[in-house]
């Protein structure tokens, strides 16, 4: 018997509706906004992200495009723990190469 070929869906800007973007590390995988969550990559067909934002955040199915718009720029722009090291790293080599320079 032939097994059926695992279909890997690729992120639709309109599952942007549904609160779910796709991850940084894996662009396969959908993430809800709301809470946080990876979801796998068989929920990223529109009726399951649906499902999830309907039984998971009902008080939030109501809501339109620019909300979610809005929690996507806020989750972008939030400082991570990567960021804050490789600015502090940044500022210490570029002391450590002027006081290289100046010897």
């Amino acid at each position: 018997m032939a097994e059926a070929k695992k279909k890997c869906r690729q992120y639709s800007i309109d599952y942007l509706k549904s609160g779910c973007i796709p991850t940084l590390l894996d662009k396969h995988q959908p993430m809800c906004l709301l809470c946080n969550r990876v979801l796998n990559n068989d929920a990223m067909k529109p009726s399951k992200l649906k499902d999830h934002l309907r039984r998971c955040h009902p008080d939030k199915t109501d809501k339109v495009l620019t909300y979610f718009k809005i929690l996507e720029e806020k989750l972008q722009k939030r400082t991570t723990v990567d960021s804050m090291f490789s600015s502090t790293s940044k500022r210490a080599y570029e002391g450590l190469q002027a006081s290289y320079n100046t010897s």
